[in-house]
């Protein structure tokens, strides 16, 4: 197979397509905007779904199950596109989307009907393998759709669109939370299902050197592994991967953390109370039942929506300055901002909406500079293969993320009663972060 980096990058350039983007980019990023919405609603409340108890209509499973559960499934959804991404070329695009939906649907449903780690895991698991599948084929059909006078304007359409599911998606899912918790599977079921027919309007990316199927699978099924011995042999690259893991090691706390410190340990009454004095109705949507509290979700949006709001205006500032330089003030300002949440009892609801902005701004300053750095410092004529393996970073990243999550809620903030002292490991491991890459730039001419 070919690695997800050699699928994304063959495109084609003509006269027609260079002012203008096809049908299929458009049906590829409403398509994306609807498998956000299901991947977004589910994940933003997997926390507090698996640790509820069963009477609260959730899993009743410990916070090292549901570490596990979180570190494992999505290393794999990220580590499997490395395989799943040939699927396109050799089978058509279409016809793998319809594979995809075919396995999302059913799996999102099924979700909210087994109960139990095991069973749990295994249908996750099932979610998971549709979502790798996908990936590398949204991705594809926009960088095949777009050139290079509107490839920029096309991947910021796309990276917004992501960010579209990722703020309503988890809006609708706490919403009907409140009816059951059944309704959010059924509900992100449906949004994958939308995909169904719009996938009756996408016409395959019109490629001028694509290779069929017969006469590619000889060099692709060796090709994945090539391109890994290749990537493994510069250092200076598995050095980035292996920093850029802690990066996003502490990133992914936001979704896996958050939720269950604000269900556990912050007082969110007076917030609720203060929107209730402009809008009962409001007030009563985003509450956790009658317990007086605002569901964590509805805080933890202020992630999605504030990038929303702000992502091209602090694109534009960051431009001024080297890609690392960036990366390291974003690491910084996370680590700020977790220690900020760490005073939550004190703080309260408002002051976690306000530490929730200031980890979007570390996450914005970090997120695009972090690939950027991979564009302007790896071989140039290798940069497609380094870009899709630098998603690995991720996977790594999702990996130690629920692992330390599981750890550090369930013994440090629960156990041992000090969820500041949480906080205040996940700012400490984000600063070792930022020292790490001050110091892998300074030794970068050492490292080949």
């Amino acid at each position: 197979m070919t690695s997800i980096s050699t699928t994304i990058n063959t495109q084609t350039e003509t006269p027609q397509n260079r002012g203008y983007f096809p049908s299929s980019f458009y049906v590829a990023n409403v398509m994306e905007i609807f498998e956000r919405l299901a991947w977004y609603g589910f994940f933003t409340l997997s926390s507090l779904y698996m640790t509820n108890s069963v009477s609260q209509g959730g899993l009743g499973l410990s916070d090292a199950e549901r570490g596990t559960i979180q570190g494992v499934i999505p290393f794999l959804l990220y580590l499997l596109p490395v395989f799943t991404g040939a699927l396109g070329d050799r089978y058509g695009y279409k016809r793998m989307f319809f594979l995809a939906f075919a396995i999302m649907t059913p799996g999102y449903y099924l979700l909210g009907q087994v109960s139990g780690f095991w069973p749990f895991f295994a249908v996750l698991l099932f979610v998971a393998i549709g979502a790798a599948i996908f990936k590398p084929l949204v991705v594809a059909t926009v960088s095949r759709s777009t050139n290079d006078g509107n490839r920029a304007l096309g991947f910021g359409i796309f990276y917004t669109m992501i960010n579209v599911g990722g703020f309503v998606g988890p809006i609708v899912a706490g919403l009907v939370k409140g009816i059951s918790w059944d309704w959010v599977f059924s509900v992100a079921a449906c949004w994958i299902a939308v995909n169904f027919l719009l996938l009756l309007f996408y016409r395959e990316p019109r490629i001028a050197d694509y290779t069929p199927a017969s006469q590619s699978r000889s060099r692709s099924d060796q090709s994945v592994f090539s391109d890994i011995a290749q990537v493994l042999k510069n250092r200076r690259f598995v050095v980035y991967l292996l920093l850029m893991s802690g990066f996003w090691a502490c990133y992914n706390q936001l979704f896996l953390t958050l939720p269950l410190y604000l269900r556990d340990f912050v007082d969110t009454a007076p917030l609720l109370a203060w929107v209730k004095s402009f809008s009962p109705s409001v007030a009563g949507a985003i509450s956790e039942g009658n317990q007086g509290q605002i569901s964590p979700e509805f805080i933890t949006a202020f992630n999605f929506g504030s990038i929303l709001i702000l992502q091209i205006g602090i694109s534009q500032l960051s431009k001024r300055f080297a890609s690392l330089q960036v990366l390291i003030s974003g690491t910084c300002v996370m680590a700020a901002s977790f220690l900020w949440m760490g005073f939550g009892p004190a703080i309260g609801g408002a002051g976690i909406v306000l530490a929730v902005i200031a980890f979007s701004v570390g996450e914005m300053l970090t997120s695009p500079k972090s690939q950027e750095y991979v564009a302007e410092s790896m071989p140039s004529a290798q940069a497609a293969l380094f870009m899709g393996y630098y998603f690995l970073s991720m996977a790594l990243g999702f990996l130690a993320a629920g692992l330390l999550s599981g750890w550090g809620y369930g013994y440090v903030a629960k156990t041992l009663g000090r969820p500041d002292w949480m906080w205040g490991g996940f700012a400490a491991l984000s600063v070792c972060c930022a020292c790490a890459l001050l110091w892998y730039h300074r030794c970068l001419p050492k490292i080949s």
